[in-house]
């Protein structure tokens, strides 16, 4: 993937630190800043639950090839003020994008979303809720908590890891959220690029059928030797997204 040049003012690459406020707590986070005339296009990277997979290789990438990339920490995690929950995470990213608009260097009209496991869920049902988001990468998503039941003691693990909120809490709060099948209306036409892997032992290939029947406009690509992290293709799931995404640009002109 190339470099993107617009018009405008010249941006040197960088990594800056960033603050963002969100219903009165602030939301830890970086900006990869890349090197080009004008305002980039811009991606955000949303982590899952707990978060400890934050997919900076991903940052690293789209910097490189001419893309800004905010990553940032919701509210009770790793870090970042308040009290975690998972419906409160839609408050943040909305609170981060808004933040990224009034950036120089980014392109508000240009604004993706990658997220991986539960950020991979928030990606996709943020996506279908707000259109001005114009393409979603989701990393071995959570698409349907009844089909993924997770034990109490792994939520107690990831409660460990987070701010204000207990293993029991989160266990609801898990399976209050909705079947992204509910949504395919929305995501039907939509710009959507998913990753799985065969051999991941939270979201099997079964906990996928639903939703690429309900919606079969959506890309995808299941890696053979995929665990839920992708560990052992990385580069190759990086190169993916980014040959993905220089086509949804050219699309976008």
């Amino acid at each position: 993937m190339g470099k993107i040049d617009f018009a405008g003012e010249s941006f040197c690459a960088g990594l800056d630190g960033v603050t963002i406020q969100s219903k009165g707590s602030r939301l830890l986070g970086g900006l990869y800043r890349a090197a080009g005339q004008g305002p980039r296009p811009t991606a955000i990277l949303l982590h899952g639950l707990p978060g400890v997979e934050k997919n900076l290789d991903i940052a690293y990438a789209l910097r490189d090839a001419g893309w800004n990339c905010l990553y940032f920490h919701y509210r009770g995690s790793w870090g970042s003020e308040g009290a975690f929950s998972l419906a409160g995470r839609q408050d943040d990213l909305l609170a981060a994008a808004k933040w990224l608009k009034e950036q120089p260097c980014v392109d508000a009209d240009r604004l993706v979303l990658i997220g991986h496991s539960a950020g991979g869920y928030l990606a996709l049902m943020a996506g279908a809720m707000d259109t001005g988001f114009r393409a979603m990468v989701a990393l071995c998503p959570l698409a349907s908590p009844a089909r993924a039941p997770l034990p109490l003691e792994t939520f107690n693990e990831f409660a460990g890891m987070l701010h204000g909120v207990s293993g029991e809490e989160l266990r609801s709060q898990w399976q209050a959220l909705p079947a992204l099948d509910a949504h395919a209306d929305r995501l039907r036409g939509r710009s959507l690029l998913m990753l799985t892997g065969r051999q991941d032992e939270l979201f099997p290939p079964r906990h996928y059928a639903p939703l690429l029947a309900a919606v079969p406009t959506m890309e995808w690509h299941e890696f053979a030797d995929g665990d839920h992290c992708l560990s052992l293709c990385r580069q190759e799931a990086v190169r993916r997204i980014l040959a993905w995404l220089a086509a949804q640009v050219t699309q976008w002109r």
